[in-house]
């Protein structure tokens, strides 16, 4: 279940992140056109888009991190 939980943060966490930095790109390049009005939108919504998706990737790792040392540190039984 752990498992799950961690790869579909990172999954999740990765579309944001990827999502914030094509939304930057885009801004970057419309600041040459006569979208100022939009920038600073655009500016919010990809810089907010690329922190919370790395933190979610970042709290996917970690968990797995977790995940992974209490089950090699668990007892065995036959």
């Amino acid at each position: 279940m752990r498992s799950g939980l961690a790869a579909g943060l990172m999954g999740v966490g990765g579309i944001f992140v990827t999502f914030g930095a094509v939304v930057v790109v885009i801004e970057w390049f419309s600041r040459h056109n006569d979208w100022r009005l939009q920038l600073h939108a655009m500016t919010s919504l990809g810089l907010g888009s690329i922190v919370i998706g790395g933190v979610m990737f970042v709290a996917g790792y970690l968990l797995s991190r977790i995940g992974r040392d209490s089950e090699s540190s668990a007892p065995r039984t036959a």
